[in-house]
């Protein structure tokens, strides 16, 4: 019923997603990861490809705070962002300092938790889809909006979160439940298009990104559920 569902989450989906517009990027072009922690996503589908993080870690280039770039204006072909302004208690300012290094035409790829619970204690926001349109709009220009994680399959992520936190609590043996929940809703959403609208009500969303331009929306394809623009 399920396929290959088990390993195919939607932040993998996601990575997939953004990997794949990187690589479409004009040979030479110069990706910076801004807050990209322990991993270098995304180094094999670019050309030039730098790391930066708020620590010093084995995986950065140069560490940095994102408030304060040290990267001059207008030198950055693309700059990827992923689970970074929930984080900050600005976001709109942090985002124009991404705008600030992009060359005209450049891209801009930005994700954030939608639905997902509370995880380090500088997490100050959460976004909807015409939530994050918004913001970003205002501040880097015209852009389309993507879905990763439905209703449903938010929903048996969350499930299968405090199942596990239920567990813990009454000192239970640990249950191994796989991706049952996450996957019956996965399965669930990609027979509908309302549960993965960015536009609908009373829908959830597990992550939301972000790409734009400058010049206009970027054109990539959506590979799951309704885009917003």
């Amino acid at each position: 019923m399920f396929g290959n569902l088990w390993n195919n989450g939607p932040i993998a989906r996601r990575d997939r997603f953004i990997g794949r517009h990187l690589a479409g990027l004009p040979p030479d072009s110069l990706v910076i990861n801004v807050g990209c922690g322990t991993v270098r996503r995304f180094e094999r589908e670019c050309s030039r490809y730098l790391a930066t993080d708020l620590r010093q870690l084995p995986s950065v280039d140069f560490a940095a705070d994102l408030m304060a770039l040290p990267i001059p204006d207008r030198s950055v072909d693309a700059i990827v962002a992923l689970e970074v302004i929930e984080h900050v208690p600005h976001p709109r300012k942090a985002l124009r300092e991404l705008g600030r290094t992009l060359r005209p035409g450049g891209t801009v790829i930005v994700s954030v938790p939608s639905t997902v619970p509370r995880h380090d204690h500088h997490d100050y926001w959460r976004f909807t889809a015409e939530g994050l349109r918004q913001l970003c709009s205002d501040v880097l220009g015209p852009g389309e909006i993507h879905v990763f994680g439905g209703t449903f399959e938010t929903l048996g992520t969350i499930i299968e979160y405090y199942l596990a936190l239920v567990f813990h609590v009454l000192r239970l043996p640990s249950q191994r439940l796989g991706r049952v929940f996450p996957s019956l809703g996965y399965w669930l959403d990609r027979r509908n298009r309302w549960s993965t609208s960015t536009t609908d009500l009373h829908t959830l969303a597990f992550d939301l990104v972000f790409i734009g331009t400058p010049n206009g929306a970027a054109g990539a394809d959506d590979t799951e559920g309704a885009t917003a623009s």
